[in-house]
């Protein structure tokens, strides 16, 4: 019973957590919004560590989050992981803080913008680009022992709660 009531209370955390940095509930397709301004960083999924759920599509306010292409990764067959369409992605970091919570895989990173122009050859802009181009896994550099793995960020909520909070979670005293 006292392990029932220390998840519902953790479950709680979370939920105020995400409730205070003005989380979003899912939204429907019709309901999502524009990019309208170039973002700060852009986020991508770890592919090897991302087994697909489908809570990050879910959340995200402009649906740039997509399951790759059956076959693309090869052994995963039609069990293909997410990765987001990057020059789509407004730097919300909603897909972060709902992998990294809800489903303890922790697989989305949030990258510098700088870094992605420079390492991918692009340019990314202000707005969704006007012709569609599907998601990539990039898992030489934004997954596991990729180049670029290690300058990605992860979930910030860790840092936003309280020692209490911290400790009821199982992060200890601090």
């Amino acid at each position: 019973m006292a392990e029932k009531e220390k998840t519902k209370t953790d479950v709680d955390v979370i939920k105020r957590r995400l409730k205070e940095d003005r989380i979003p509930e899912a939204l429907w397709p019709d309901e999502w919004g524009e990019k309208k301004k170039r973002p700060r960083e852009v986020a991508f999924m770890d592919v090897n560590l991302c087994f697909p759920c489908g809570k990050c599509p879910e959340f995200c306010p402009v649906g740039c989050i997509e399951y790759l292409r059956p076959g693309t990764l090869p052994g995963r067959g039609d069990n293909q992981p997410v990765q987001d369409r990057f020059q789509e992605c407004i730097g919300c970091y909603i897909c972060v803080e709902v992998c990294a919570p809800l489903t303890d895989y922790d697989a989305v990173r949030m990258y510098d913008v700088d870094l992605v122009e420079a390492v991918l050859g692009v340019k990314i802009g202000d707005t969704k680009p006007a012709e569609y181009t599907p998601a990539r896994p990039y898992e030489e550099y934004f997954s596991e022992g990729g180049l670029y793995r290690h300058l990605g960020k992860g979930s910030r909520l860790r840092e936003k709660m309280n020692a209490e909070e911290r400790k009821r979670a199982g992060f200890g005293e601090g």
